[in-house]
């Protein structure tokens, strides 16, 4: 595998440059994440993983979860990343789906309840000594597997070959320039794809890894604080927080020269003499990360949102029609997406991968179900969706799962479940609207939300549950969304006072003491909390609040004054 070669070579150019640290104090240099990864590849052998094999990864964000993905690979394995933060049982739910030979995790009570052999990760390099091995994957053989979630009610398994993952990586350095003087941040998520961005790039070529705290990578303020202290020079920021970076006053990135944003659409372009370059990327799982990038720092139109760029060089894209016909320059279509890192498929789903995985003129692409056009100067410029998929806080959500989550509730007779969107058509909030069984009503609203939190990632729990008597249909007899969220009502309105936030803020954060001007993310707020905050702001005082202003505006005395302005 190219990747495990180029990592390899830097371990023989310069064992002692950092290349991975950590919020926990952790400071590997290239020797030692070498030393260690083989450690723990002989060790998985010994235990019978093979070529192919999936291996559960389910453990906190530092680098010992990186290092044992590297051991995934030498092992000729599948590494199977989960963020530790889902509730149990889609855990255990994904964890079936991925049909993993081996979880390492130190949940203790996951490892119990998975019924798949478990180990916990300090027990692995004990198992064997380093592994030198040629263990015989194939390069068609699977990489990783990341799940996303499903249209049809459940996750699905995105598999990406070492291949693929090995031309994408490569790509992706020359792109942005990876180099032993980079200092490259990792702040998304594991089981994100944007991870594949963050850490093999830069592992590739010598560079090192900053791998910062969840509060840290939570607040504009305090990643720009991190990234300057840590005198990073490129990171990934999601579009939500990097909107919020650029209405900062005065805010000092230090040695950042390159960000790279993406995962939803980036609404609006870095204000006039912003010290970094920002590169917004597009591009789904199914292609391993990115596929279409454009520097907005030096796009002269401001006058439409911030295009998608145009493809890497092995990425072919074409605009089409939905029978697969090429269309005009300027012309609405699907984008398709072909070349050597389209995806092995869908784990366990032939009929959505025969869907989805075309071939076009003798080639394997990739059917992305966003419509795009072909600007003037050759760059895609994305539109919306053709589906009901929607982004939100940068997270791929298929309403379908959420719905088919909501049904399991013994109260609910039927539902469905909508996205209102801002001026660019993100998705502001998911909102649930129930038609209750005899005997039920608004009354089950919170229980029906305690349900899905046992079920969904807390960015798929909808903020606002509506009761309704009927779902409105179309012509075509499918549920109208568009109608409901025309319809929907809020809970009576209360006089709005910055106190009144106080009191959110302090529920929320689990904290008390705060004033007016005590800021959000500096008291423990993240994104998660920042969507429970919006569900407590509507349901006790009224008000439809979306995740993206707490950002902007941190403060109840902030948020208050906005939200006056806005209703007056």
């Amino acid at each position: 595998m190219d990747l495990l070669d180029a990592v390899a070579r830097q371990v023989r150019r310069t064992p002692d440059a950092v290349a991975l640290t950590d919020h926990q104090g952790t400071r590997l240099t290239y020797a030692e994440l070498d030393s260690g990864a083989r450690a723990a590849a002989g060790a998985l052998a010994d235990v019978g993983v093979r070529p192919g094999d999936r291996v559960g990864l389910v453990l906190p964000r530092t680098a010992e979860l990186f290092l044992l993905e590297l051991a995934v690979l030498l092992a000729g394995a599948c590494f199977t990343p989960l963020d530790q933060a889902q509730p149990p049982d889609r855990l255990r739910l994904l964890l079936d789906r991925a049909s993993v030979a081996l979880l390492v995790t130190d949940d203790e009570e996951l490892a119990e309840a998975s019924g798949v052999p478990a180990v916990r990760p300090d027990a692995l390099p004990a198992w064997g000594g380093a592994s030198s091995r040629d263990p015989g994957a194939r390069p068609e053989d699977p990489a990783y597997c990341l799940f996303t979630s499903g249209s049809t009610g459940s996750p699905v398994g995105t598999l990406i070959s070492r291949a693929a993952m090995d031309v994408y990586v490569a790509a992706y350095a020359r792109l942005v320039g990876a180099s032993p003087q980079e200092r490259g941040a990792q702040i998304g998520s594991p089981g994100f794809d944007v991870t594949v961005d963050e850490l093999w790039p830069f592992l590739s070529t010598g560079a090192s890894v900053h791998i910062a705290s969840d509060t840290d990578r939570s607040s504009p303020r305090a990643l720009v604080d991190w990234l300057r202290v840590n005198r990073i020079t490129q990171t990934y920021i999601p579009p939500l927080l990097l909107e919020s970076i650029f209405r900062l006053d005065g805010a000092d990135l230090g040695d950042v020269w390159l960000i790279r944003t993406g995962g939803e659409r980036l609404a609006t372009y870095p204000p006039r003499g912003f010290p970094s370059r920002v590169l917004n990327e597009y591009g789904p799982t199914e292609t391993v990360a990115g596929a279409v990038f454009c520097d907005v720092s030096a796009w002269a139109d401001r006058s439409i949102l911030p295009p998608i760029g145009t493809p890497l060089p092995h990425i072919r894209a074409s605009v089409r029609t939905r029978g697969g016909k090429t269309v005009a320059p300027g012309t609405p279509g699907e984008l398709y997406l072909g070349g050597p890192t389209v995806g092995i498929g869908y784990l366990g789903d032939d009929e959505r991968t025969a869907r989805k995985f075309v071939e076009v003129n003798g080639e394997r692409c990739f059917r992305t179900g966003d419509l795009v056009r072909e600007l003037p100067s050759g760059e895609l410029e994305f539109l919306r969706r053709i589906d009901d998929q929607v982004q939100l806080l940068g997270k791929r959500v298929e309403l379908g799962e959420v719905e088919s989550a909501a049904a399991t509730h013994p109260a609910v007779r039927r539902v469905a479940a909508a996205a209102p969107t801002d001026d660019a058509g993100r998705a502001e909030r998911l909102v649930c609207f129930v038609e209750w069984h005899p005997g039920h009503g608004d009354a089950d609203a919170a229980h029906l939300r305690t349900h899905l939190s046992g079920l969904l990632p807390d960015y798929m729990v909808p903020t606002e549950v509506h009761m309704v008597d009927r779902l409105p249909t179309t012509p075509s007899g499918k549920v109208d969304r568009k109608a409901l969220l025309r319809a929907r009502s809020g809970p009576p309105r209360t006089a709005l006072t910055p106190q009144a936030l106080v009191q959110v803020w302090e529920r929320v954060l689990g904290v008390t003491g705060l004033t007016v001007h005590s800021d959000f993310f500096l008291h423990g707020g993240d994104s998660a909390r920042a969507m429970t905050a919006v569900t407590e702001i509507g349901l006790r005082l009224g008000l439809r609040v979306t995740a993206r202003e707490v950002f902007v505006h941190p403060t109840p005395a902030e948020l208050a004054k906005r939200l006056t302005e806005e209703n007056q």
